[in-house]
């Protein structure tokens, strides 16, 4: 099908836009500098990402708060783990939503595989992986003191997709879900974290 040549100069540079204003943006949200060009833990499990992000947020709570809502909100919980009924208000989280192990399985969702429990040292550390059939993705959380009893919460993830039609276009989808979806999550955290001072 013919594209005019006006068309196919706007979605070039829509394309163009995106790939050197929004994409950038996005892939650090929040995270500085160091941060972005820090190691983290959970580094050594996808070596030469194709896909890298690495956003942050400051909260107005001490860490082992933050903690409790990042297990609590995350969704990190094993599969086996009963999930408790929601109603209009929630208390903040319990003892319950808190122990996790290394290899603990957590909720897949419909996505079938779930992420493992690879590293975990609360209320620190939290590194996740999922080795699924399009690609190799790891979730990696640090949480660092600040004065004041605040928190830095730093969030990165790490794809490495097979090779194809698939792994290709498992990257597109994370390319911008990724980011809406770990954004809501900061916000939300921090949101009910702060609340609960």
């Amino acid at each position: 099908m013919f594209m005019p040549r006006s068309l196919f100069r706007l979605a070039a540079g829509a394309a163009a836009g995106y790939l050197l204003a929004v994409r950038p943006w996005h892939l650090r949200w929040g995270a500085d500098d160091r941060e972005v060009h820090a190691e983290m833990p959970g580094d050594d499990l996808v070596r030469q990402p194709q896909y890298q992000a690495t956003r942050a947020i400051t909260v107005e709570a001490p860490a082992a708060t933050v903690w409790a809502w990042l297990v609590r909100l995350g969704g990190y919980q094993p599969d086996a783990a009963p999930r408790p009924a929601t109603s209009g208000h929630e208390e903040p989280p319990g003892r319950e939503q808190q122990d996790l192990k290394v290899g603990d399985v957590l909720a897949s969702g419909s996505g079938g595989s779930g992420f493992v429990v690879e590293q975990i040292d609360p209320p620190h550390t939290l590194v996740l992986i999922m080795r699924g059939a399009d690609a190799t993705t790891t979730c990696s959380v640090a949480l660092r003191d600040l004065e004041d009893a605040r928190t830095r919460l730093i969030f990165r993830v790490r794809i490495r997709a097979e090779p194809g039609v698939r792994g290709t276009t498992y990257l597109a989808t994370m390319d911008i879900g990724d980011f809406l979806t770990v954004r809501r999550q900061l916000l939300t955290i921090k949101e009910r974290a702060e609340s609960s001072r």
